[in-house]
């Protein structure tokens, strides 16, 4: 009688046969392989994104290779755009291996944690199992009234207990920081992703406007006649002359003042410095844009200060500026982005 009540006095302390739980580890352990899952997922996903960028990379360098077959070796443009298209290759080239370098290193980090904390999860559960092992010996040693060994498995069973509530609390806490840190790190991919993608379309965009803003205007040969500007001089005339016709807003006054028709453009320069025009008469210039210096078949009409040209915009501008703010563009010079 002695010997049943101190056996169920020791069921009471070590529990039944049955196998150890903890509730909270449980759940842990299976949110924990849920995002285990959810990453592998998110490998597999990146990789068709990136094998889905290769080929638009491949179907965009075909492209231009396309569109840089269109020039004409004698056009005067034609290492313009060829610097275009290989300025975008390498915008492009250099974007997907950053982006493709940082995702993937960014996924083994995180695959490496998960690893970690696998080993941990893997730890606390063979100490559960020596510990559900030691139980079951300890509850047959009773059975069989082997009370040297039932005392040599109690102290056994007492230390396997006490370091497993240590493991499963310190289990509990890091499983719940690890949760947050993986939803963290997706939110911080997502930030990196769309900075990635930012970056490449501003420098795509920066390449195209230097491109579109700086390549020169089309413009006459020396000896030609602008009738397309002296056509419009006529109608402009025509129409301030009327009633009916609207007034020019200051800011269109000062790109496009009042003067003489009929000019031939003498040749094209390259504005070294920016110049903000201080008269109606004078132009606007921005560095490193294209312009026709021009002369007016009426002498009378080129009067001008020393130190002063009359030159073209591309937007069809016409007015005087600082001789020294631009300089010439022969026919040879290659015009950079």
């Amino acid at each position: 009688m002695a010997k049943s009540f101190i056996r169920n006095f020791t069921e009471q302390i070590t529990g039944s046969n049955a196998k150890t739980t903890d509730t909270d580890i449980v759940q842990a352990v299976s949110h924990f392989e849920d995002e285990q899952s959810k990453l592998s997922k998110f490998k597999r996903e990146f990789d068709k994104y990136t094998q889905a960028t290769l080929v638009f990379d491949n179907a965009s360098i075909r492209f231009f290779e396309f569109i840089r077959s269109l020039t004409d070796a004698s056009w005067s443009q034609t290492q313009t755009v060829d610097r275009l298209c290989i300025d975008l290759a390498r915008v492009r080239g250099e974007n997907l291996q950053s982006f493709n370098k940082q995702m993937h290193s960014n996924i083994n980090l995180l695959f490496d944690k998960f690893d970690n904390m696998k080993g941990r999860i893997d730890e606390q559960t063979h100490l559960q199992a020596d510990y559900d092992k030691t139980r079951r010996h300890y509850h047959a040693s009773m059975k069989r009234d082997q009370q040297i060994k039932v005392d040599r498995l109690k102290t056994d069973l007492d230390q396997l207990k006490s370091a497993l509530s240590l493991v499963n609390e310190k289990l509990r806490d890091n499983l719940a920081k690890f949760h947050a840190d993986v939803q963290d790190y997706y939110v911080q991919t997502t930030i990196e992703v769309v900075g990635m993608h930012s970056k490449f379309y501003h420098a795509y965009y920066k390449i195209c406007s230097a491109f579109a803003g700086r390549r020169p205007a089309k413009f006459s040969t020396n000896s030609d006649y602008n009738e397309n500007n002296h056509d419009k001089e006529m109608q402009s005339s025509s129409l301030s002359s009327t009633e009916d016709s609207r007034k020019k807003t200051p800011s269109a006054a000062s790109e496009s003042p009042s003067r003489p028709i009929g000019y031939r453009v003498l040749h094209q320069a390259r504005v070294i410095h920016d110049y903000e025009a201080e008269n109606e008469d004078e132009l606007d210039l921005v560095k490193d844009e294209y312009i026709s210096i021009i002369s007016f078949q009426n002498e009378d009409d080129n009067e001008r200060d020393k130190g002063w040209e009359y030159a073209e915009k591309s937007n069809g501008a016409i007015g005087i500026f600082p001789a020294n703010f631009a300089v010439r563009l022969y026919d040879n010079e290659v015009k950079q982005l």
